[in-house]
């Protein structure tokens, strides 16, 4: 403890020893330390000469702690005070030239169809929590995201927001029937602000919306922007609809067309996703709501979601 007052572990040893019980000599001192006379001599000659113990007679006495260390604690607030003062005035230097900076330092412009696919590829590698996505069309990247697929195997969770308008395409192009089977959690919005994809909330990478123009995108990697952004996903994550639909009771194809109910489709529309007739859509749907003890689609959803089929 006082070692900050330049005392090593004997020297402490034999003050407190002393502030505790004055010692008539250095002998009775060393007995009660149980180290060696000649060392222990040392050792109060040292404390004597920097005033931590005196000489009363034939006895050793311990200064008081305020006279002995009250001096060095006087220099050492001093001291602080002064690099108190230094930081308040580098903190001062720092802002000002943080409000100067060129913005370039915390928003990256990306430009050429390798280059960013390479950022874009890094940044999801580099993840190590969570990755925030919102997607819309059209898709200038890959859709076979190595990336992606190495991240979610490390156990990176992935949030993603798609545009309705994704899921309206016949088949499967965008693999989400992949995705959604290796964990990524999905949610269908009507409408995407933009392209946007977060990495655990410290970088955002934002990609050109046209697929008429050469790639470009912009990496923020702090600031208010950034923290628009994340807002911007936490809202349109919270208007969006779970998809696929998930209590392990419905086959596959009834979890897919209850999200695609929840989701405000028509009939007409879900049998275009199915490759099926619009009368056996509407036959299935049926089925799906008498199976549920309901009567109508409203009554459908509100029973999907008391039942925990979301």
């Amino acid at each position: 403890m006082l070692r900050t007052f330049g005392l090593d572990d004997l020297e402490e040893n034999a003050y407190l020893s002393l502030l505790r019980l004055p010692a008539s000599g250095e002998s009775e001192l060393a007995e009660r330390l149980r180290r060696p006379a000649e060392e222990v001599s040392a050792v109060v000659d040292r404390l004597v000469r920097d005033g931590f113990v005196r000489q009363a007679g034939n006895r050793l006495v311990a200064a008081a702690p305020d006279v002995a260390f009250g001096p060095a604690l006087l220099r050492r607030h001093g001291e602080i005070q002064r690099v108190q003062t230094f930081i308040a005035t580098l903190m001062e230097e720092y802002r000002e030239r943080s409000a100067l900076r060129d913005s370039r330092e915390v928003v990256e412009v990306v430009v050429g169809a390798a280059e960013v696919m390479a950022r874009w590829q890094h940044l999801q590698r580099s993840a190590q929590q969570e990755v925030k996505c919102l997607v819309k069309a059209p898709i200038v990247f890959s859709d076979d995201n190595q990336a992606q697929k190495a991240a979610m195997a490390a156990g990176v969770v992935y949030r993603v927001v798609y545009e309705r308008a994704m899921i309206d395409v016949p088949g499967d192009p965008h693999q989400l029937a992949w995705s959604a089977a290796n964990g990524e959690l999905m949610r269908i919005a009507t409408f995407v602000p933009t392209k946007l994809m977060i990495f655990d909330e410290r970088a955002a990478f934002v990609p050109s919306m046209s697929a008429s123009v050469e790639p470009a995108a912009l990496v923020i990697t702090s600031g208010a922007l950034l923290d628009v952004l994340n807002w911007v996903f936490e809202t349109v994550w919270a208007g969006a609809v779970p998809f696929p639909a998930t209590k392990n009771t419905l086959s596959p194809d009834d979890q897919r067309l209850l999200s695609l109910i929840i989701a405000g489709y028509t009939d007409l529309a879900i049998s275009k996703q199915f490759g099926l007739s619009h009368r056996t859509v509407q036959r299935r749907v049926s089925q799906l709501i008498r199976s549920a003890g309901v009567e109508t689609r409203l009554q459908l959803v509100w029973h999907a979601a008391k039942h925990d089929w979301l």
